[in-house]
């Protein structure tokens, strides 16, 4: 019999190698990755802690993954964030939960997040094979190429990531071989990405450094708002970071590409109070004080708005004209079109002996582990339904 090969040693090609041997256990499988160990790119996540799930309901999780999120709907009730804590914590390897449902390793290192993963790969003698760079595939007689030697498959599964931190092996290899079966790969985009603005107050660093907790940021169409989003936020020497603004560039992004002009934004630094409850509070120092707001920031919106600083708290305008681009950007927006694959096995739809599973699919998630939950449940959705046929 010949194996069950995934290209891949990320989340999603470590799953489906796990999920292959799991449900196919007289089969033989083969991870190839083509760096000098497995999950590179994840010991990077999460400032280095992994942020490997959001414990919330699939449904929530979905409204999290903006672009394509029902294609995974079925994936996620099949293997969803509960899932993905049960597997880790029965492997010994225990989790905790942070602010906005937020799932880390208790040791706050990626590493074991990775080791444990690892290990039951080498539990389930999983082949892997390391410092493999696939270079082609031959469609029509099931084979991959390696270094000029040819690898003959009985279920292929492609787990190659994005484009994003090519550094890490995410350089697009995974939507070229995707093409060689006849798959459609819809345009590459920069996500979750910094926003770079040209205001005045940028420029001159005015409030540069400048972090907050839990604000909201407005993206605008025109004059009507196209999303809001509360989280965290950062003012940097370029303009905006931090959660809320590599979630608002998705929206930034795509109304990028319809027009030339900057995009309008507003952030309401006090979210959780109205502005009339501003207006009236006797210790407005001490609400400032409560909610994090820093002097600096109240002092310049004194300075440019005077007696009506505190509406600016509420709406301080600005505009982004684009973002910090590929060499920045967390994730890809685009790939292997989810038209073409079936979203209950992660089959393809064009030929029934490949599959596709994470980044390298056309599905775009919020950071805040939404990225990795796709990654896992997709993995191991298609590590279970390969053909064997």
């Amino acid at each position: 019999m010949n194996p069950i090969i995934i290209i891949g040693g990320g989340p999603a090609g470590m799953m489906a190698a796990i999920s292959a041997k799991l449900h196919h256990k007289n089969y033989d499988v083969i991870l190839i990755e083509r760096n000098k160990d497995l999950g590179t790119k994840m010991k990077l996540t999460g400032g280095g802690r992994c942020n490997v799930t959001a414990n919330m309901p699939v449904d929530e999780v979905i409204e999290y993954i903006p672009k394509n999120g029902r294609f995974l709907y079925s994936t996620l009730n099949t293997f969803g964030p509960t899932d993905i804590i049960d597997f880790f914590e029965q492997m010994n390897c225990k989790l905790k939960e942070e602010d906005h449902f937020r799932m880390f390793p208790q040791s706050n290192k990626a590493q074991d997040i990775v080791d444990t993963l690892k290990n039951k790969i080498r539990s389930l003698n999983i082949q892997v094979r390391l410092n493999s760079f696939v270079t082609d595939v031959d469609v029509e007689h099931k084979k991959i190429v390696i270094n000029d030697e040819s690898f003959k498959y009985q279920h292929l599964i492609i787990a190659t990531g994005g484009i994003t931190l090519p550094q890490t092996g995410s350089d697009g290899t995974g939507h070229r071989l995707a093409k060689k079966f006849g798959h459609s790969i819809t345009k590459l985009l920069p996500a979750e990405v910094p926003l770079v603005s040209n205001d005045t107050f940028i420029h001159d660093k005015t409030l540069q450094g400048l972090s907050f907790k839990d604000v909201s940021l407005s993206v605008y169409d025109g004059k009507k708002i196209k999303k809001t989003i509360t989280h965290d936020l950062l003012i940097t020497h370029f303009g905006l970071s931090g959660p809320a603004a590599l979630r608002g560039s998705f929206y930034v992004l795509n109304l990028l590409e319809k027009s030339d002009e900057p995009i309008n934004l507003s952030i309401d630094f006090i979210p959780k109070l109205r502005l009339e409850e501003l207006e009236k509070a006797n210790q407005i120092d001490e609400v400032f004080k409560d909610h994090n707001v820093p002097k600096r920031l109240v002092d310049y919106c004194k300075d440019k708005a005077g007696i009506n600083y505190l509406k600016m708290l509420k709406d301080f305008s600005m505009t982004c004209y684009t973002t910090r681009g590929f060499p920045a950007a967390f994730v890809t927006n685009g790939g292997v079109a989810v038209k073409e694959v079936d979203p209950k096995t992660m089959v393809s739809k064009i030929n029934p002996y490949i599959s596709f599973c994470g980044e390298v699919l056309d599905i775009n998630a919020f950071t805040g582990g939404f990225n990795i939950t796709s990654a896992f449940s997709t993995g191991f959705t298609a590590g279970k339904n390969v053909n064997l046929f």
